[in-house]
């Protein structure tokens, strides 16, 4: 990890000692948090030692939420093909890249919803209780596909899950780019 990538996380102390636990290649530590993301309570109690000082322990019903958020993004961050990148793309953002050419073509088109396309929409729709867990299915297929995107912001968003959060996503995983264009209306063309 450069100064600089030190400098994007030190606000969020659990980003630093991720990103500090993969600089110094620290493959047990990396391995217990990206086990914590399964649903084994053994595994996700062995990543206690490493969460604990985070408020990744559940303690009680009212800090649940927060002790699955930094489980949640402790171990994604964990995943070797997942970056954090500070003003990167939001979790929305990155998704949409996860689009194969198929579904692309058929985007805005919703009586054909892809396979990406179809597990935002549910994870858009999760409660409070579910987040977590559809983002951590999401979180795979973007670690496999390589995605940096801005961990902070991913903290901050499942921390306050709402309304609010989920409208931005989904403006970020169905809106255009300046280089797409807007979408012409069915039937114009």
């Amino acid at each position: 990890m450069t100064t600089a990538s030190n400098t994007q996380t030190k606000d969020i102390p659990l980003l630093a000692f991720v990103q500090k636990l993969k600089e110094d290649d620290d493959r047990g530590s990396l391995a217990t948090l990206r086990g914590a993301l399964g649903g084994s309570a053994e595994r996700q109690m062995r990543a206690w030692r490493l969460l604990a000082r985070f408020g990744g322990i559940p303690t009680d019903d009212q800090h649940h939420h927060t002790a699955e958020v930094v489980r949640t993004v402790a171990g994604l961050l964990a995943m070797p093909g997942l970056s954090h990148s500070s003003g990167g793309a939001s979790f929305g953002r990155a998704c949409r890249e996860l689009l194969g050419e198929e579904e692309r073509k058929s985007f805005v088109k919703p009586e054909q919803t892809g396979p990406v396309a179809r597990r935002v929409q549910y994870l858009l729709a999760a409660t409070r209780s579910e987040v977590c867990d559809r983002v951590r299915q999401l979180g795979r297929r973007l670690d496999r596909a390589n995605a940096a995107l801005d961990f902070r912001r991913l903290y901050s968003d499942l921390v306050s899950w709402s309304d609010h959060t989920r409208a931005r996503w989904a403006a970020d995983f169905w809106g255009t780019t300046e280089e797409e264009g807007p979408a012409a209306p069915e039937g114009t063309i």
